[in-house]
């Protein structure tokens, strides 16, 4: 069964905004998020699952009112699927924190911030949290996260030779880093092919080295150490990307909030014995991926 993709819906209430010479199009995400749900729900065989891959919403208006507004359209256009009887699994992004955290795992349905889900036979998913050590995770500065990412800033200045540690980046805790690792190992002794996702890219050339997760040098150590590990899925670096390391691959999907006028930016995923197959529509990359 076929597993949908989104990536950086990133709805706003606001006026296109342009970056690096691409344009934003924020009030043109809800007819396109609308359109890819209704390809969701029509795809024969019905989809396992849905999955996003961060920034459901951009955020940043004055007023909080305004964000839970822009996140209440983005829910309502997202329940033809739950309708379906299609399941919707979340990664957190560094908008999304936008609004407080606890509301955020609460309205998604999240079992918690990062997490493990069999979504086929054979295949488990890993959802990754890279947000919580940054400066917007929204853990106080005196808790154990709060302190391990001003260490970490403070042991990794933003310099040519570290550009991810821009503020829009962020990383995971020793605590989720523990879980993965044991995650891994369970996941190779039950013999299952493990999905990662997470919000910012950890297979260097998948993204722009200014995107990275900001310990994705480590992150990935663990994730080359796991046979089980066969993709990583990750947004935020709209242009989208991919990344071949030691066989495992790496895939940054392009944002739908930047899909030209007239356009889409989704994808449906099929897992094969040797293969791992994506199909994207409109300025989402179709590949083909052995495994």
């Amino acid at each position: 069964m076929p597993i949908g993709l989104l990536a950086d819906i990133q709805y706003a209430d606001q006026e296109d905004t342009f970056t690096e010479g691409r344009c934003q199009r924020y009030r043109e995400a809800p007819g396109k998020l609308q359109q890819a749900v209704k390809a969701f729900v029509a795809q024969e065989p019905q989809l396992s699952c849905v999955l996003t891959l961060g920034d459901i919403i951009n955020g940043r208006h004055a007023t909080q009112q305004e964000d839970i507004q822009d996140l209440d359209l983005v829910l309502e256009l997202l329940q033809p699927l739950a309708a379906a009887g299609v399941p919707m699994h979340h990664t957190f992004g560094n908008h999304c924190l936008s609004l407080p955290r606890d509301m955020m795992l609460r309205r998604l349905g999240m079992p918690a911030s990062f997490y493990a889900v069999d979504i086929e036979p054979g295949w488990r998913l890993l959802v990754l949290d890279t947000t919580e050590m940054s400066g917007h995770s929204g853990y106080p500065k005196d808790s154990k996260l709060g302190e391990e990412a001003a260490a970490y800033q403070e042991a990794h200045p933003l310099s040519e030779q570290e550009p991810h540690m821009h503020g829009w980046n962020g990383g995971i805790g020793s605590d989720q880093m523990r879980w993965l690792r044991q995650q891994l190992q369970r996941a190779d002794a039950d013999g299952v092919n493990v999905i990662c996702s997470c919000h910012h890219q950890l297979g260097p050339g998948a993204a722009r080295a200014t995107h990275m997760a900001w310990n994705h040098k480590s992150i990935l150590e663990v994730i080359l150490g796991g046979a089980c590990v066969k993709l990583v899925l990750s947004g935020h670096d709209h242009m989208g990307g991919y990344a071949c390391i030691q066989g495992k691959h790496f895939v940054t999907l392009e944002a739908l909030l930047e899909a030209p006028s007239g356009a889409n930016a989704f994808a449906t995923l099929d897992l094969l014995p040797k293969a791992i197959i994506v199909t994207g529509h409109g300025s989402c990359r179709s590949r083909q991926l052995a495994i």
